[in-house]
């Protein structure tokens, strides 16, 4: 038997709104993380080599908050992107304190791939909507997010 409890239509919606979201994140997240496997990359590691392939070099702070990041996580990612040699950190000409990260010849040909990939994965995942859909999906979770 399943209880069902209602706290009002608005907090019902926002309760379902939730979950879905959860869901549709869970959702695509599992399917990344199987053809990321097949690069040997992790969730955050494509994160990392992402942002330096598409921006360019940048400090670990500034890797940090575009991946929704911790600095103890990111410390680990960085560490192992190191050890497989995609990535770099050289000293920041600007700020000598710091380093910037920044990708490798042999990262560079990963993430170039991989991303060709995940595109195609994104098309799928999806391919339920209509362009329409696609924008108006886009401009409410930017709304819901403050932008």
């Amino acid at each position: 038997m399943i209880n069902t409890f209602s706290y009002g239509d608005e907090n019902d919606v926002h309760l379902k709104s939730v979950v879905a979201l959860s869901r549709t994140y869970l959702s695509f997240t599992r399917t990344l993380q199987v053809f990321l496997k097949t690069y040997g990359l992790t969730v955050p590691q494509f994160g990392v080599l992402e942002s330096l392939y598409h921006l360019g070099p940048l400090k670990i702070c500034e890797l940090i908050h575009k991946n929704l990041s911790t600095s103890g996580n990111m410390t680990v990612v960085i560490r192992n992107l190191e050890k497989e040699g995609w990535i770099k950190k050289s000293p920041d000409d600007e700020d000598k304190r710091s380093y910037k990260v920044s990708l490798t010849e042999q990262g560079a040909q990963i993430i170039e791939e991989a991303f060709l990939t995940h595109l195609h994965y994104l098309k799928d995942f999806f391919h339920r909507l209509t362009m329409d859909e696609k924008q108006q999906l886009l401009q409410l979770l930017k709304k819901l997010n403050g932008l």
